[in-house]
């Protein structure tokens, strides 16, 4: 190093001089880390106590997001709702869809779907001919069949509206509904003529609010609270008691007014949670598109507004329909009903309703035992198919289809007189899918409209394909109606293969396991035998008590049990209506197995205290020339090692009979019964499997070895 470089070096060292010191130059920083007692070459005594650190123990893992659980119960929930599941693929580029991915925005940046819509633009001359329809032909997307909206019914409402209403009460005032009935009204609408209704509620039940009720701008001066009904029907109908007997489309809103600290007549207090100052309109309707209404309502306010104009009068409060503006709507407006339907050629529809079809199964398998809101119909009193319902709650809405969350009702059903329609196109049956409101622990917005379809399109299509109906439009499934179309729109729809016999098959298992399961308890058969009996409407405390063990003993056989039950806070029931059936059937096998292995357990302490410290006969045989035990074609199947000749398994096989009654002190005869036996001929290296017929002839009428006692 130069003279120069080594300056420079100087010179930055020079610069800590002024630092403060950390250590002094007596100071041992070694020596000060350790403890002063500690001499060299000795060894650390680490016989304090320490702290114990106790990790959880989880028994699974969720295969998709790695997370993990303590119970197997917690993953299995966790796993139906994981929202990495994979739900699909893009049948473009391959990449896996999760619950959580937009599959039509992934479709959109695709770069290989891209290419693909390039190659489809190539040849749209050669497909316009054809007469496809565009959209189809640019994105590939399959056409799946449009189901039909049906009944809905919701409470819309808007705020800042009170003077709407105050408007209503003012055409009520002009016209005189004891000489001409209800005002009506003309209404174009989607290019259709219609006819409006306008009247009042016979029954209002609101009280007149207070003299300190804030109203804001508005005075009330009625003497009681009015409610005011309209309602829209084709105008072929004279009435709309006519269109709604004839099942026409139709809609009918109530307006009723809305303010802080509302009340009813009787004294108590009316839901108005956002202290809405405006109006709350109960909507219901069959027919239109589940959006329509709030636009309806507006136009027909906007008619009635002008036929107010009608009556010349100097002084009166105006109906503002704007005030009740579809893009207006309050965000507290909900839905309590919605349908879609598809109408089914009658005689094709037979594995929706069957005893074994997809709405008992969903029934069935989904639905639990008795909680109150999981039923099935089965009505065919009129006619086959004449109306059958399956209903599922919310928990169990993603088993029929992954990502949905809101109890439906799954329907087949007939006009109520089928003999009166036979020949035309309501002979044929409607298959739908409705929304229960009174099974949904949350509500249901209507700004969540959207997802309302989604998930009833979705539901009623899947229902369709695991009953061997298509997805796709099909003039031979399915009959048009008034307003029903057998047509089809690309779109993204989740169509899923039927979960229902994997599910089933998954019950079954648990049910065979109880019934067949080594290390059943007493406990664990009475505690089943009372859920098949009574429902399953218990809590832990009266199953305890029923049968007659501890409280802590009953929560051991329930945790035994596992899926068989489902088990909350104070009730305990069966898991579906299917394991229900399967134990019905097992449960006598179930107690069997439990006397059986009493029983084993008693001859256990008999052999002890036969042989004493010694093997018995047949573990000693078992030992020695069995390599391995499993499940037979009938019974359980002994594998022996491996034998010079036939001759020689036969010989060995007797041995071990002789064996078995002897230790059993069953009759030899009945091994057969018990057993069946498997092993190889060394002289020809065949394998040779002795089942009851076999077993029966080589033991023949041998004598019987009873135990000593």
């Amino acid at each position: 190093m130069s003279d120069d470089s080594t300056g420079e070096v100087v010179a930055e060292f020079s610069a800590l001089e002024d630092a403060e010191v950390v250590t002094s130059d007596s100071d041992d920083t070694v020596g000060s880390s350790v403890e002063t007692d500690y001499e060299p070459g000795s060894t650390v005594d680490d016989s304090e106590e320490e702290p114990e650190f106790e990790l959880p123990e989880f028994v699974a893992a969720c295969r998709y997001c790695q997370t993990t659980f303590e119970t197997e119960e917690n993953a299995l929930d966790h796993e139906w709702n994981c929202d990495l599941e994979p739900t699909g693929e893009c049948r473009f580029c391959g990449d896996t869809h999760i619950r959580k991915d937009d599959r039509e925005d992934h479709f959109y940046s695709c770069s290989e779907a891209e290419m693909h819509e390039r190659r489809q633009k190539r040849g749209v001359r050669a497909r316009s001919m054809r007469g496809q329809d565009a959209r189809t032909t640019a994105s590939g997307l399959r056409k799946f069949l449009l189901p039909q909206a049906h009944e809905f019914s919701a409470y819309l409402k808007w705020d800042d509206s009170l003077s709407t209403y105050f408007g209503l009460v003012s055409l009520y005032k002009m016209h005189d509904f004891e000489e001409h009935g209800r005002l009506r009204a003309g209404l174009e609408h989607n290019g259709e003529e219609w006819n409006i209704e306008f009247g009042y509620a016979d029954n209002p039940g609101l009280a007149v609010p207070g003299e300190d009720t804030d109203l804001g701008p508005y005075d009330w001066r009625l003497e009681d609270v009015p409610e005011f009904t309209i309602h829209v029907y084709p105008d072929a109908y004279e009435s709309y008691t006519d269109a709604k007997d004839d099942n026409r489309k139709r809609a009918y809103f109530r307006v009723r007014p809305r303010w802080p600290g509302v009340y009813s007549k009787s004294g108590k207090s009316v839901p108005n949670p956002h202290d809405i100052l405006g109006v709350d309109v109960e909507t219901r309707g069959s027919y239109f598109e589940f959006t329509e209404y709030p636009s309806l309502l507006y136009h027909a306010l906007d008619e009635l507004g002008d036929r107010q104009e009608a009556f010349n009068w100097n002084s009166y409060t105006e109906i503002n329909a704007e005030l009740c503006h579809p893009e207006k709507l309050h965000r507290s407006s909900n839905i309590t009903d919605a349908e879609l339907y598809v109408r089914g050629k009658k005689g094709e529809t037979g594995k929706v309703f069957a005893i074994d079809g997809t709405l008992h199964r969903i029934s069935l398998i989904l639905g639990r035992e008795r909680s109150g809101y999981a039923k099935t119909v089965r009505d065919d009193r009129k006619c086959k198919g004449f109306y059958h319902t399956a209903t599922i709650c919310s928990m169990r809405a993603s088993e029929v289809v992954g990502d949905h969350k809101l109890p439906k009702e799954f329907k087949h059903y007939h006009v109520k007189h089928p003999d009166a329609v036979e020949g035309t196109e309501l002979e044929n049956p409607k298959i739908g899918v409705s929304y229960q409101n009174s099974l949904h622990d949350d509500v249901l917005r209507f700004k969540d409209v959207d997802r309302l379809h989604n998930e009833l399109e979705e539901g009623l299509l899947n229902v369709l394909k695991w009953s061997d109906m298509p997805v796709t439009p099909d003039h031979q499934k399915y009959v048009e109606d008034d307003y029903f179309k057998v047509e089809g729109e690309a779109r993204m729809v989740k169509i899923i293969d039927n979960p229902l016999p994997r599910i089933a098959q998954q019950q079954d298992e648990e049910v065979r396991l109880f019934a067949t399961a080594g290390n059943l308890y007493e406990t664990d058969v009475a505690i089943v035998d009372e859920l098949v009996t009574d429902g399953g409407n218990w809590s832990p405390a009266e199953l305890a008590d029923a049968i007659g063990v501890t409280l802590d003993t009953a929560y051991k056989s329930l945790k035994r049990l596992g899926d068989l039950v489902i088990r909350e806070y104070g009730h305990v029931e069966l898991a579906s209506k299917h394991i229900a059936n399967g134990l019905v059937e097992h449960i006598e096998s179930a107690r069997r197995t439990v006397e059986a292995t009493l029983e084993e357990t008693a001859e256990d302490i008999i052999r002890a205290d036969t042989y004493g410290e010694s093997d018995d006969p047949w573990s000693h045989w078992l030992r020695h020339w069995v390599r391995n035990r499993k499940d037979g074609e009938y019974n359980e199947r002994l594998e022996l090692a491996p034998q010079k000749s036939r001759s020689e398994i036969k010989r060995l096989i007797r041995s071990g009979v002789n064996a078995w009654a002897q230790v059993t002190g069953n009759n030899q005869a009945d091994f057969a019964h018990e057993f069946e036996v498997e092993a190889t001929d060394l002289d020809t290296s065949r394998r040779h499997v002795f089942k009851f017929i076999d077993l029966k002839n080589l033991i023949g009428t041998r004598s019987v070895v009873k135990l000593a006692r």
